[in-house]
């Protein structure tokens, strides 16, 4: 029993060692991009940054969504809502036959299904437009 719990004792310290030597090896490399970064910088690689010396502008949204917008990048589900938008403020400004109407609706809902598919989140999704609530369903996606 005692050489078991000398053989533990053992095994113990040698894992503390191997983690200790590998907190050190990560201590050093950080240091070595620490001390990069920092040459970099006295040398003046970031002077050419575009808007140095401007502050930082951040939209009300959250930084994600900030960051796409000032890369020009919509993602899928962003396009489509807009292109549904598009579609529902044709359909209510222009007169249509009933059976276009509903043609045309059957289309608009079927893009809302796919948008309320591919939506990151539940909170996003729309309900689908019928000639009742055509007016109103607009405003709720632009």
């Amino acid at each position: 029993m005692e050489r078991e719990d000398q053989n533990k004792e053992a095994k113990d310290q040698d894992e503390k060692a191997e983690a200790e030597d590998r907190y050190q090896n990560m201590s050093t490399r950080y240091g070595l991009v620490e001390s990069a970064i920092d040459d970099f910088a006295k040398r003046g690689g970031f002077d050419d940054l575009p808007g140095k010396g401007k502050p930082h502008k951040i939209d009300d949204e959250d930084v994600f969504s900030s960051i796409l917008k000032k890369n020009n990048y919509q993602p899928p589900w962003a396009e489509l809502r807009k292109e549904i938008a598009a579609d529902l403020k044709r359909l209510a400004d222009n007169p249509r036959s009933d059976h276009e109407l509903r043609t045309e609706l059957e289309a608009v809902n079927d893009k809302i299904r796919t948008y309320n598919r591919i939506v990151p989140h539940p909170m996003l999704q729309k309900g689908l437009v019928s000639r009742a609530n055509l007016e109103n369903a607009y405003p709720k996606w632009v």
